[in-house]
């Protein structure tokens, strides 16, 4: 038995094949190494400079989808966000909030590299490096020696605003944690212990595949069909740090990518149904407001209430997300390539059902489709079929082992 064919028969192939999906939508190893050389280059260049931030005590770290697990890939001509913080390891009442932004500025524009590619934005630098990705490098100071938070300019404000990066990755990352281990996961333990004294063997995925948490793949997914969902209309795009926290938020320790989406969608758009009635009844428009949930006085959502239309496109958002995937539950597989692009979805699943049944081209997409609706049978010569053969058991907890 390999292992496709085992997680099979734990009715774990429809989130295989979310997993095998959300590992598509990561960078590639050439992006990820000129974004590392371009994270690490940005330390060099401040630590050489004499004037200011080679006499303090600084640290340069990621925040964002690469520091939490969630990076994406972007679509045709969007470009990569690579967020960094740079930390100065001093209170920021010792220095002007200016004072540091143009600090950071300046030895960038002094720089034959960076000169031009560097856009000053209101509380970060920008680098671009066009048609790739661009780096937001955010300057800011300690509040308290120990706590997480910092003060970082704000230039429209000329003043401080609080801001707690390292905070947030942390919180972000005990949500996801609180599955402790996911049923993909622990299958794959147990087939590989199982599997480990044979002589002849399968190459195996890479564990990191399976070890990802849920909550993280589930944010993946959703981020792709948000550019997918919005990509005739980028202005108002739902922000990533606002489906992030709304996911965590709502996440509670779902051991399935398939029931961590289905469970999540399932409170916005309830959400959503209150706050319509109660507009529709009484008049009074309320909205959904996303806060940071490690800086309450921040609202990621604030611009939802000077322009209503990034509400209703978030909330219009949701609901297509939702009908694509109760559709995708009941056994329509080709709405999964509306979801996440057809290109990924054949890739996928060519190279899974390859290795559990001996099917030709034109049979895989109706293999597809047993398989995520969870009415799977398997006959005598090992093709997936819907009416005939072993059938799997009842897909009780949405994938999960029994």
């Amino acid at each position: 038995m390999n292992l496709q064919q085992y997680l099979h028969e734990n009715n774990l192939q429809r989130e295989d094949i979310l997993t095998r999906i959300a590992v598509s939508l990561e960078l590639d190893d050439t992006r990820k190494q000129r974004m590392e050389s371009a994270y690490n280059a940005i330390y060099d260049i401040l630590e050489k400079d004499e004037v200011f931030f080679s006499k303090v005590d600084f640290l340069v770290y990621p925040q964002g989808s690469k520091a939490i697990g969630t990076t994406v890939k972007p679509r045709g001509k969007e470009e990569f966000d690579l967020d960094i913080t740079v930390e100065i390891r001093d209170p920021y009442y010792n220095y002007s909030s200016s004072e540091i932004y143009n600090h950071l500025i300046r030895v960038l524009s002094n720089n034959d590299i960076y000169k031009e590619k560097l856009v000053p934005k209101n509380r970060c630098a920008r680098i671009n490096y066009v048609g790739d990705f661009h780096m937001d490098i955010l300057p800011g100071c300690i509040v308290v020696s120990g706590d997480s938070k910092i003060m970082v300019p704000d230039r429209e404000l000329s003043s401080w605003t609080s801001s707690n990066p390292k905070g947030y990755v942390n919180w972000f990352t005990q949500k996801a944690e609180t599955v402790v281990i996911s049923n993909l996961n622990k299958a794959f333990r147990t087939f590989s212990a199982l599997n480990e004294a044979k002589a002849e063997q399968e190459d195996l995925p890479n564990e990191d595949t399976y070890r990802k948490e849920p909550l993280k793949r589930a944010v993946q997914l959703t981020k792709r069909y948000r550019d997918i969902y919005f990509e005739k209309n980028p202005d108002y795009k739902t922000s990533s740090i606002v489906l992030t926290t709304i996911f965590g938020q709502l996440y509670e320790g779902e051991s399935s990518i398939y029931q961590t989406i289905d469970n999540v969608l399932n409170k916005i758009v309830t959400q959503y149904t209150d706050y319509q009635y109660l507009f529709e009844s009484q008049g009074v428009y309320k909205r959904i407001k996303v806060l940071n949930p490690v800086n309450s006085d921040e609202d990621f959502t604030d611009k939802w209430d000077n322009e209503k239309e990034y509400y209703t496109q978030f909330i219009a958002f949701a609901k297509s997300y939702k009908e694509k995937w109760e559709k995708l539950k009941n056994g329509n597989f080709g709405v999964a390539e509306e979801l996440f692009g057809s290109d990924r979805i054949k890739g996928v699943l060519t190279e899974q059902l390859k290795e559990i049944a001996k099917n030709e081209e034109n049979q895989l997409e109706s293999a597809g489709v047993t398989i995520m609706s969870g009415n799977t049978f398997v006959d005598r010569s090992g093709n997936i079929n819907s009416t005939e053969g072993y059938k799997s058991k009842e897909n009780r907890n949405f994938g999960g082992i029994e």
